[in-house]
């Protein structure tokens, strides 16, 4: 079934009668799987939009969400429910047109889209643009995220603390990841791919290209974010670390470009603070990651914070890591690795300085 949220009372002329016809349109899906239509226009969103299980909801090339107040633009969930794994409202997708947090009219921390505790998320052809102090897309706690083929344009650090913010977030639910909705019972995001996107500046207004494009703040004991594949990617004047992941299992960065970034790749794993405790806070561990590998990716101009910057701890060190046919032009800073044990390094032509600790079984080729 195919719905028009004109037919709903969406106008594109009033923040109320957009926002509530957009989700008189996203409600029908409470009766079973619908594909909801933006037809072109700009709608007014003064309240956060809840989509459901089994949503595909279609944006026109020319068609706008335009954020008009101090919430987010769209959700999948309730703070009313106690939504718990991976069984909250998945199965969606968003495809096309732009989700616009309107950073400069309306300066207020939040983030484009918060879509946790669900199974199967796809984000197509979607611009994501002006969005002050939090994320493009904040995916916390899901199992398959597919997002391609999308531009992320524009951040604004307000106050100058939010150099920690990701146009894409990879989370899992504990206290302070994620305020919108859901258990904090540790569900983690995994098997994840993130292709062809492109993250960059806007030019509008104060907005300026994003700190980080892609990242995860959170870990806990035994919680890996698996299978995560970044590839075909472009990071444009990342003014912090591009990619900041934490401790995963099967990472690939492979055939994306980044150009002129403060820093290009930070991985770490865990020794001390909140991110190294047990879900139940009871126990603190060390611990790192296994299989990070970073493969045919282009760096140009990268600094002053290192190309790359791989570390762990030496008694919990990442294990498998392959660095292989990587180009570098221009003016690259070092490549920085610390207690990894087993890496494949190949020393590709203008690779700039290694310096190394703590390395155990290296294969140079």
């Amino acid at each position: 079934m195919a719905i028009n949220v004109i037919k709903f009372g969406a106008t594109t002329q009033n923040r109320w009668r957009d926002t509530i016809g957009i989700q008189r349109a996203l409600n029908q899906a409470k009766k079973g799987p619908i594909t909801v239509y933006i037809p072109p226009g700009t709608y007014h969103i003064m309240k956060a939009l809840k989509i459901y299980k089994g949503t595909t909801l279609i944006l026109d090339e020319g068609a706008t969400l335009l954020r008009k107040g101090r919430d987010t633009l769209l959700k999948n969930g309730s703070s009313l429910r106690r939504y718990h794994g991976y069984e909250g409202h998945g199965y969606i997708r968003i495809h096309g047109g732009t989700f616009d947090m309107n950073g400069n009219e309306y300066p207020y921390n939040n983030t484009a889209m918060c879509l946790g505790h669900a199974r199967e998320v796809e984000v197509e052809g979607v611009t994501v643009k002006n969005v002050v102090g939090g994320h493009g897309i904040d995916a916390c706690g899901l199992d398959g995220v597919y997002i391609h083929n999308c531009q992320f344009l524009g951040f604004y650090d307000v106050k100058g603390d939010r150099s920690f913010s990701e146009a894409i977030q990879l989370d899992l639910f504990v206290k302070g990841a994620f305020p919108k909705f859901g258990r904090n019972d540790g569900t983690i995001t995994k098997h994840v791919m993130i292709e062809n996107c492109y993250f960059g500046n806007s030019h509008e207004g104060n907005m300026h290209a994003w700190n980080r494009a892609i990242g995860s703040h959170a870990s806990r004991v035994d919680h890996f974010y698996e299978t995560v594949v970044i590839e075909n990617n472009v990071f444009d004047g990342m003014r912090d670390y591009a990619l900041t992941p934490l401790k995963g299992k099967s990472t690939f960065i492979h055939n994306n470009v980044f150009h002129r970034c403060v820093g290009g790749i930070r991985y770490l794993g865990v020794h001390q603070g909140k991110n190294a405790w047990t879900l139940d806070g009871k126990t603190q561990v060390k611990q790192g990651g296994e299989g990070f590998f970073v493969l045919q990716n282009t760096f140009i101009d990268i600094g002053p914070k290192d190309t790359m910057h791989i570390r762990s701890h030496k008694v919990a060190p990442h294990t498998d890591i392959e660095i292989l046919d990587n180009t570098y032009a221009g003016n690259c800073a070092p490549v920085t690795l610390t207690a990894i044990q087993n890496i494949t390094l190949k020393t590709d032509k203008n690779m700039p300085k290694i310096k190394e600790k703590q390395i155990a079984y290296k294969k140079q080729i």
